[in-house]
């Protein structure tokens, strides 16, 4: 290294940055670095666009920094300690889309503000070993060697003799050829990229999935840290996009019919047996965090001998009082959690990439709670997180619910001890059933809602939960912790239903519950289950959750239904309007108890579900062989749908009413 003169060292340090920094985008922009993220299937030409895209951009920095730094040595560094920077981003960037299974944007960087200081710690840490596990690491490695030349630039004194750069006037002139070059590249490339959404989806419907793998990674966040901080956001009214504004119009007209047309332009009516049949019984449901199908009926064999992970559980899916939905998918995006909540209470589907509770949440959204108020029922919100866990103390009113009791208020009404009862920073869930079981011995009618927080991710080592049952040696790693949390939270549900037995509450109440989203295992997690998974049968393990309808004593078993149609939560409001038989105005979603056939999406990842295909919307990508030639077209009306349904809530259609 010390022989390389100071011409051919800077030649080497512009040349790594350059070459290290462009390879390193792949980490972000390639599928096998990406299993859980659904990557947009692009031409060779888009694909040269976004290395072109982000090729002009470090060229215009390094030109840019020609002409700011005179000195050979202050040049230099700055290029490294921007190389530096860049990979740490590229690695952040990682983290993010790890666990949200998306890419970032500035747009939806209030995702952070949710006050969960435990939660955002312990997701840090998993993260990052997760990470590391899984071999990303190597979106870290132009970061060290950039350190390690910059170590070596001071301690063999690089430049000492001929601190600057000898022709000004020649490194003024490249520096100028540069930055021009440069910006030339980039423009081109974010030219390409818009006249590439022009009149599309995206160009309506901001993603910047798309926008990273179109104009590049680098590239692509300049513009959108400028577009988010410099360049004020024009607030645009539906009335002034006629042509969306009637497919709007039209969507909701349908939503107002007896029977709505589903998406193959049949009939979608509801199950008139079954109308009515809860009314006048308490209803409950319990959106129960992170638990996926692939957990109901699972056994796990250790010496010949079969153990069920959730033997109570199994017992209420297997029961002749039970509806139970295997093919049941979750319709959250960014806002995880809440947006599982504002699916399953509203019949609409979050945006995906922007939280529905921080920007889009109206008041005037017909809502299970608001239409539960409205027949005499006291409706009641209740979980173990703070009251401004995703502005709660605001929403929960919005969408209706009279009672809303958060860990605040649980803390102040002696349901817990702080030093006791939290569990990974969350409210232990014998305390918010405690809670529940004493709202339900209350004469009235009531709605309550209730949510399950203990098993959310990332499942660390808890004394008493993990490293006690059979299977330790056996499933490894966080699936063998994700069953010790499902195993505990299982028994912790037997002691809250046997309570209510022996208070002989059961027999007047209805119980739905289905998972919130996806335990966010890996791959590698899940193949010590299915040891030959594809990336297809991935997203959808991912987001299978379990639904089931449970009426302790009665039998439904006698009715002709076919639990194993696609159902999402978006179809919740629906079919608890009609089994409590509520008056109901808009009818989004399908009935899930009728045998209509309806579809099911991932607003975040795109994944699509139909009973007869699972089309991963950004590859084009179908598990069924007879719809291969029909990808395009699929995509075409799935976005036709999802354009209609987001812009209901960005221009906040039910707060004109």
């Amino acid at each position: 290294m010390r022989r390389i003169k100071d011409k051919g060292y800077i030649l080497l340090i512009i040349t790594a940055f350059v070459v290290l920094t462009m390879l390193n985008r792949v980490m972000v922009t390639a599928q096998f670095f990406n299993p859980g993220m659904n990557l947009y299937y692009e031409s060779l030409m888009i694909r040269l666009n976004a290395w072109m895209g982000d090729l002009g951009l470090l060229l215009a920095l390094v030109g840019l920094f020609l002409i700011l730094f005179k000195t050979k040595r202050s040049f230099s560094l700055s290029v490294l300690i921007l190389g530096i920077t860049l990979s740490v981003l590229v690695f952040s960037l990682k983290i993010y889309a790890f666990y949200y299974g998306t890419a970032f944007s500035f747009f939806n960087a209030r995702t952070f503000s949710n006050s969960a200081p435990v939660l955002g710690q312990q997701l840090t840490i998993h993260l990052w070993r997760n990470l590391f596990r899984m071999g990303q690491y190597i979106a870290l490695i132009p970061a060290f060697l950039f350190i390690y030349l910059g170590i070596t630039l001071f301690t063999h004194k690089r430049f000492k003799e001929t601190p600057q750069f000898i022709n000004q006037n020649r490194r003024r002139k490249l520096a100028i050829t540069t930055i021009l070059t440069g910006l030339l590249m980039t423009t081109f490339s974010q030219m390409v990229y818009y006249n590439h959404i022009n009149n599309t989806f995206y160009e309506e419907h901001r993603n910047a999935l798309k926008g990273v793998q179109t104009m590049g990674i680098y590239n692509y966040y300049l513009v959108d840290l400028i577009s988010y901080t410099v360049i004020p956001q024009e607030v645009v009214e539906l009335e002034q996009k006629p042509t969306l504004k009637a497919q709007v119009d039209a969507f909701i007209d349908n939503a107002q019919q007896t029977c709505p047309l589903n998406y193959e332009g049949n009939p979608s009516c509801i199950n008139a047996d079954l109308t009515g049949i809860f009314e006048g019984k308490k209803l409950v449901i319990l959106q129960l965090e992170a638990l996926n199908d692939y957990m109901m009926n699972l056994s796990v064999e250790v010496d010949g001998i079969s153990y069920e992970i959730m033997p109570f559980m199994n017992s209420i899916v297997n029961s002749d009082s039970t509806l139970y939905y295997d093919k049941f998918y979750s319709n959250f995006g960014v806002g995880k959690t809440s947006d599982a909540e504002f699916a399953a209470l509203t019949g609409l589907y979050p945006t995906g990439q922007i939280v529905t509770y921080f920007d889009y949440l109206a008041t005037n959204f017909e809502t299970i709670p608001s239409l539960f108020k409205d027949k005499g029922y006291k409706t009641y919100g209740i979980n173990g997180s703070t009251e401004s866990f995703y502005k709660r103390f605001i929403n929960y009113e919005l969408l209706g619910f009279e009672e809303f009791v958060p860990a605040e208020r649980l803390l102040a009404e002696n349901y817990f001890d702080p030093e006791q009862d939290i569990i990974n920073g969350w409210v232990d869930d014998t305390v918010i059933f405690d809670y529940i079981t004493d709202v339900l011995q209350k004469d009235e009618d009531q709605f309550v809602f209730g949510l399950s927080t203990v098993t959310h991710t990332p499942y660390f080592d808890v004394e008493g939960i993990t490293s006690v049952n059979v299977w330790e040696e056996t499933i490894v790693r966080d699936l063998g912790n994700y069953f010790d949390f499902n195993h505990r939270f299982d028994k912790v549900l037997e002691a809250f239903f046997t309570e209510l037995e022996t208070l002989d509450i059961l027999k007047d109440t209805v119980f739905m519950m289905y998972g919130d989203h996806t335990g966010n295992m890996t791959m590698g997690d899940l193949k010590q289950i299915y040891p030959d998974i594809t990336h297809h049968q991935f997203q959808e393990l991912a987001h299978n959750v379990p639904f089931l309808i449970y009426a302790p004593g009665m039998d439904l078993s006698g009715f002709d239904l076919n639990t194993s149609l696609v159902r999402g939560q978006a179809d919740i409001k629906r079919t608890v309007s009609n089994l409590f038989n509520l008056n109901e105005v808009y009818h989004f979603g399908v009935e899930i108890t009728s045998n209509n056939r309806s579809f099911s999406y991932n607003p975040m990842t795109l994944d699509l579900f139909t009973d007869d295909y699972h089309l991963i919307v950004p590859a084009l990508e179908v598990d069924n062989e007879a719809f291969a030639d029909k990808t395009l077209e699929i995509q075409e009306w799935f976005l036709k749908y999802k354009l209609v349904n987001d812009a209901i809530l960005k221009y906040r259609y039910f707060d004109k009413e």
